[in-house]
């Protein structure tokens, strides 16, 4: 058997763990470094919602909040569609990560001028977690067949677990020393990061042309 056919070094040692076949393992560490990323920044994220909204009201008010979200998914979906409709899937990709992005930097500059932002994070964070995650995997299942996603997907989703608990040490161990308007200076970083990633996997995939992303509501809300 030739040396292409049993594949590069990274296929055969990821082969230990999934059925990786010939040329299909960079994609698939690529991809499990894009969501480890995605969740790193969002468990870094995450525990700022809390510091902000038990400083700016009672704790009954995530409950109420937790509505507020939902209304506001169900106005975020349908335009995020007709964005969709209207940007090829690089473009809408990078137009959405970069508004994310954005939206930290405003929030660090608002809070770090002594304004009450705890409500308004609250709501974001909630969407930007359902939106940037469900467009990850949307992304990905429009790289990989069916048949390719039950094979490649478990590495994918080692890297979004990894990303997970890493994410969450970091917040635990940094938020007290670093404070939580810092800890949101670190989502841009990591999200350009995973975007130039995305980009990437977007430039190099052959033969998987597809259209724009789609989320649908049930992969938002569920």
């Amino acid at each position: 058997m030739t040396t292409a056919a049993k594949g590069s070094g990274l296929d055969r040692l990821l082969r230990v763990f999934a059925d990786v076949r010939p040329g299909e393992g960079l994609f698939a560490v690529l991809l499990a470094l894009n969501v480890f990323l995605i969740l790193t920044t969002y468990y870094i994220l995450k525990p700022a919602r809390e510091a902000l909204i038990l400083g700016q009201g009672s704790p009954e008010l995530k409950t109420y909040l937790s509505v507020g979200q939902v209304a506001l998914l169900a106005l975020a979906v349908p335009y995020y569609g007709r964005l969709a409709a209207r940007l090829d899937r690089r473009a809408l990709l990078n137009t959405v990560t970069y508004f994310f992005v954005a939206c930290l930097g405003a929030f660090y500059v608002l809070g770090r001028a002594g304004m009450p932002i705890g409500i308004a994070y609250f709501l974001w964070i909630g969407v930007f977690n359902l939106m940037i995650v469900a467009q990850f995997w949307s992304f990905a299942n429009d790289l990989y067949s069916r048949d390719e996603g039950e094979r490649l997907f478990p590495i994918v989703g080692f890297g979004a677990s990894l990303g997970a608990v890493l994410g969450a040490v970091i917040a635990a161990r940094r938020i007290r020393p670093f404070g939580v308007y810092e800890l949101m200076l670190v989502g841009p970083v990591l999200l350009a990061a995973q975007l130039q990633v995305t980009n990437y996997i977007d430039r190099h995939s052959q033969g998987h042309a597809a259209p724009a992303p789609s989320i649908r509501t049930s992969e938002v809300t569920s």
